[in-house]
């Protein structure tokens, strides 16, 4: 078994698409537009094998009718909710909340697991690489969870992110979250004002690389306020402050 390489393409104005690199094929992860995820798959001389869509907004599937139009046989997995609402979608995954479950899709030999993470949207799926001998798990969260942040409720409830952030990250420490957007400086900003005296976000502000994916399990525990929330009603006290924040 080869390693498998993840690559974070920038695309649109803060989007990111991912890029998966296993034995001889790859596989993306939203993507935003077509355009740079055809240059950085024709960089690596890799065919694209499959998609995996987290959530069906324009901005994470914008680029799928693209890249099938040079890949006509790449398969495009989502949730089962999403039926309809990503394009050309071939795999509906019906994953529950409560639990990572085996998806029947492969990367490499390695069977890639699926939760269902509603509250941004009602289909928001989470995809998560289990660890091997190479690297720690690796999580695709979309725009459930950012580093230091969530989504805004769009579909969802407090309860349904609540719970979503908590099942997320009930893995270890070292595990990657790969998130959908570039906004780490600013939701540092905003945890700074919910949590002022807490030395990790500080610590993680004064450290803060241009690119910030991919996060891990264990900083988010420590620096991201809406996984930090002790209840639903928390997490929506600080949602609302989030949505007028202008810092």
């Amino acid at each position: 078994m080869s390693a498998i390489e993840i690559v974070p393409i920038p695309c649109l104005r803060d989007n990111y698409a991912y890029l998966v690199l296993a034995g001889e094929g790859a596989y993306v992860v939203d993507p935003s537009e077509p355009g740079p995820v055809l240059a950085a798959l024709d960089a690596r001389k890799r065919p694209l094998v499959g998609i995996f869509a987290t959530h069906h907004h324009p901005d994470h599937v914008g680029g799928v009718d693209g890249l099938l139009g040079r890949w006509p046989g790449a398969f495009v997995a989502g949730h089962a909710r999403d039926r309809g609402r990503i394009p050309r979608q071939t795999h509906f995954v019906d994953a529950p909340r409560d639990r990572y479950v085996p998806t029947g899709l492969h990367v490499d030999g390695i069977e890639v697991l699926a939760l269902h993470i509603p509250g941004h949207t009602l289909g928001a799926i989470a995809w998560y690489l289990p660890p091997d001998d190479h690297r720690p798990g690796d999580v695709f969260t979309g725009d459930t969870l950012f580093a230091a942040g969530c989504g805004r409720l769009f579909e969802g409830t407090p309860e349904m992110m609540f719970t979503s952030l908590r099942t997320l990250c009930n893995l270890p420490d070292e595990t990657r979250l790969w998130f959908g957007h570039e906004y780490t400086a600013a939701n540092l900003a905003f945890a700074a004002t919910v949590e002022p005296d807490n030395p990790a976000i500080a610590e993680r502000r004064a450290h803060l690389p241009s690119c910030t994916t991919p996060t891990t399990v264990a900083l988010e525990r420590a620096t991201n306020p809406f996984l930090r929330a002790e209840n639903p009603e928390v997490l929506a006290r600080i949602r609302a402050a989030k949505d007028a924040f202008r810092g």
